[in-house]
């Protein structure tokens, strides 16, 4: 270690007097940079042309030129390769037919002839429910913070990765439109430990009466919904649950939904509670992976694998 800092402090001291000994370097040097510079900008307009393009093709459901801009040897941190990922949009566009997607690159960063993107994506579209025979619409926004992994194959810039760093999604139909849905969970926990989700709903009018519940959901594929234990909801507007994160290192999905029913009185004179509302709201949770960092030598004692530099 303490030679290494003496390196540095050699290196600190004799820079200067290369560069005021020879100014065609410092000039050659001062070159090279401006070229360099100039290169980094052309790329990131490359980039930036790239996902004007993907947020072209999402939104005209062009799976075609889509699936060019994504390596064949895609694979995303949920675990999922080109084929699934395709099979999800495909799904998605089938839902959703009127989707909407805005992508906005908040960062670019050029190493080589890889890219590494920060964008921040947002998706609105409509359905319907039908719940006691009759039909409530539905309202569907979606926001995330992703991580895009590039590389530069030829002229063309291709997609080999992505990491979701944040993420939430709505989903109201009919009154539940009016209510407010609020669902906390931590964006980061360790693999087995435990971690608590809240779930805060404000309901603007008293009459309606509110049921609730709180599921976790690993990130698979396929599928599987979580299962849903609705209770009502407590007068502050607070539910909460504990859960433990998997231990197989599947990043997880936070369910928070909620029902709203109102009492009608039938032809019978009889109380009848009719669902007018269904109200979603899901965040993720990505998963630490757990790793052992130790040996164990012969004698069965453990020793770290982590050494110290002298």
């Amino acid at each position: 270690m303490k030679k290494f800092i003496l390196t540095l402090l050699m290196t600190f001291i004799i820079a200067p007097v290369c560069f005021a000994s020879d100014n065609y370097i410092a000039y050659a040097d001062s070159k090279s940079a401006k070229n360099a510079k100039q290169q980094t900008q052309i790329m990131e307009k490359e980039v930036r042309n790239l996902f004007k393009r993907l947020a072209s093709y999402t939104n005209n459901f062009d799976e075609e030129n889509l699936k060019k801009a994504y390596s064949d040897n895609y694979l995303n941190s949920d675990g999922f390769d080109k084929t699934m990922y395709f099979d999800l949009v495909n799904k998605t566009w089938k839902l959703y037919p009127d989707i909407k997607y805005t992508m906005n690159i908040d960062r670019i960063n050029i190493v080589g002839n890889t890219a590494i993107v920060t964008v921040n994506e947002n998706a609105t579209a409509t359905t319907t429910e039908k719940v006691d025979e009759t039909e409530i619409k539905g309202y569907l926004k979606s926001y995330s913070d992703s991580v895009y992994y590039l590389e530069k194959v030829g002229d063309n810039w291709i997609i080999t990765s992505d990491s979701i760093i944040s993420e939430k999604t709505t989903l109201t139909y009919g009154e539940a439109n009016e209510i407010t849905m609020d669902l906390i969970v931590p964006q980061l926990v360790p693999a087995g430990k435990e971690y608590t989700a809240s779930l805060k709903i404000t309901v603007p009018d008293k009459k309606m009466l509110t049921i609730a519940s709180i599921g976790q959901e690993r990130i698979t594929y396929p599928h599987i919904n979580a299962q849903e234990v609705f209770r009502k909801l407590p007068e502050n507007g607070i539910l909460e649950r504990i859960f433990k994160a998997n231990n197989d290192n599947y990043n997880e999905y936070t369910v928070g939904s909620a029902g709203i029913t109102r009492a009608k009185v039938t032809s019978n004179k009889e109380i009848k509670l009719v669902v007018t509302g269904l109200g979603y709201v899901i965040t993720r949770t990505n998963i630490i992976p757990t790793k052992d960092f130790s040996k164990v030598k012969e004698n069965g004692k453990k020793e770290t694998t982590a050494k110290l530099v002298e």
